[in-house]
C-alpha cells in the first residue's frame, strides 16, 4: 500500500462510500476504524503505524470538512482532534418533478402545497388522509359539525383528529402541514362541561361572584355551607375545578352567559405550587375573566396550617417562583409573607384543611 497521501485519499474515498450505505443517523470514531482496517489485509497494521495514524486522522478530517460528518460535542477525543462520535450528514435527495406534480394535483385549495412539496417522502405517507381531505375541499361546505362528528364522518373514527395517541391524532397532524384549520373542512370544537351549581336568582342578578373550587371535597363543603345556607359571602355559581382539568372545560363558562366586565371570578384550590400554578394558568389562559385568588380562603388556609405540624410538599410538585410572585400579589404583605414563606420552605396546606365546619365558623351567617 502506499503510505503517503494517495493511500489518505485512497481511505478517504474507502470510508465515504461505507458511510454513504450505513442507515444510522450517527457513526463512532471506532466503528470508522474498524471499516478502515477492511480497506485491504495489511490495513490493521498499517493503522498502528505513524503514517497509517496520520492517515486515518487526515482522512476523517476531509470527512468533516466536505460535510459527509459532523462531530458530536465540543470536546476531540483524541490528541489528534478527532471525536468520539460523528453525526452522518445525508444527501439531500434530488426532487422528483413527477412527484412534485403529484402533490399539486393532490392538495386542494385552500390547503397549502409547501410543506409536502418540501417533504415528499411525508406526502406518500400521509397521501390517503390527504386525498380524503382533498375531495371534501373540493365539494359545496355542508353544515357544521363537532370536530368529533366530522372525523367519524371521513374517517369512521371519532378520534381521529382528537384522539389519544400518535394514529388516532394523525389527521390533526395532517391538517397542520396542510396549513388547514377545523373550519377550512367545517367544524368546531366543543368544551368540556364542568360540575357546577348556581344560585336560583343567578340570572336575574347584575353582577354575580363566581367561585372555581379545585377539589371534590371542599367544592360540596363550599356549595353546603355558603351557597345553600346564609353566609357572609355570596356565591352565585361554583365551578367544580378538578385539579388541572378546569383549563381546558373553563371555557364552558360562557354558556352560563356570564358577565367579565360585572361579574367577580375567585379561583380556590390547594395551598401548594400545583394548586398557584394551576391558579395562575387559568388567568394566563382567560385573561378577559380577571380571575383573582379566593383570598379570605387562603388566609384561613394558612391560619389553620401554621396550627399544625407542617406538611412537606410532594416531590413531583414545581414550586415556579414567579408564579408564586403573582398569586401573592393579591394578598395584604404580612399575609403574602407568611403564605410565601411556607411555600418556599417546602411546605403546603391542603384545600381540605378549610372543613366545612371551619367554613361555617369563618363565612357563616353571624
Amino acid at each position: 500500500m502506499n503510505n503517503k497521501s494517495p493511500g489518505a485519499g485512497e481511505l478517504h474515498k474507502w470510508l465515504a462510500d461505507a458511510i454513504r450505505s450505513c442507515k444510522k443517523r450517527t457513526v463512532l470514531l471506532k466503528q470508522l476504524y474498524a471499516w478502515a482496517e477492511k480497506l485491504d489485509g495489511g490495513m490493521a497494521m498499517y493503522l498502528q503505524s505513524p503514517l497509517g495514524k496520520a492517515a486515518f486522522q487526515q482522512a476523517v478530517s476531509e470527512l468533516v470538512a466536505v460535510q459527509i460528518l459532523s462531530p458530536v460535542g465540543k470536546k476531540p477525543a483524541t490528541p489528534g482532534g478527532l471525536h468520539r462520535k460523528y453525526r452522518i450528514i445525508k444527501e439531500p435527495v434530488a426532487p422528483d418533478a413527477a412527484l412534485h406534480e403529484e402533490i399539486i394535483r393532490a392538495i386542494a385549495p385552500p390547503a397549502e402545497l409547501d410543506y409536502y412539496l418540501r417533504n415528499p417522502q411525508d406526502f406518500r405517507l400521509d397521501q390517503p388522509i390527504i386525498e380524503v381531505i382533498s375531495n371534501f375541499l373540493r365539494q359545496p361546505q355542508p353544515g357544521l359539525l363537532t370536530v368529533n362528528e366530522r372525523a367519524y364522518q371521513l374517517f369512521g373514527d371519532e378520534k381521529f383528529f382528537q384522539g389519544a395517541g400518535r394514529d388516532r391524532s394523525r389527521g390533526a397532524r395532517v391538517l397542520k402541514r396542510l396549513g388547514l384549520g377545523y373550519a377550512h373542512i367545517g367544524c368546531r370544537e366543543t368544551a368540556e362541561p364542568f360540575f357546577s351549581f348556581q344560585s336560583k336568582d343567578f340570572h336575574a342578578r347584575s353582577a354575580r361572584d363566581i367561585y372555581i373550587i379545585e377539589n371534590k371535597d371542599t367544592f360540596w363543603s363550599f356549595k353546603e355551607q355558603i351557597m345553600d345556607q346564609r353566609a357572609q359571602l355570596r356565591a352565585d355559581l361554583i365551578i367544580y375545578g378538578e385539579g388541572k382539568k378546569i383549563i381546558s372545560s373553563f371555557q364552558f363558562v360562557d354558556e352560563y352567559a356570564v358577565k367579565p366586565e360585572q361579574d367577580g371570578f375567585y379561583y380556590f384550590g390547594d395551598l401548594d405550587p400545583e394548586g398557584i400554578n394551576i391558579y395562575c394558568l387559568l388567568r394566563e389562559e382567560y385573561p378577559q375573566y380577571n380571575i383573582q385568588p379566593f383570598v379570605a380562603g387562603y388566609q384561613a388556609l394558612i391560619q389553620i396550617g401554621l396550627q399544625k405540624a407542617p406538611v412537606k410538599t410532594p416531590k413531583a410538585q414545581r414550586l415556579v417562583k414567579k408564579n408564586v410572585a403573582n398569586f401573592l400579589t393579591a394578598f395584604e404583605p404580612s399575609w403574602a409573607a407568611k403564605i410565601g414563606e411556607h411555600l418556599l420552605q417546602g411546605f403546603y396546606v391542603p384545600q381540605e384543611a378549610l372543613s366545612a365546619l371551619e367554613m361555617k365558623e369563618r363565612f357563616g351567617q353571624q
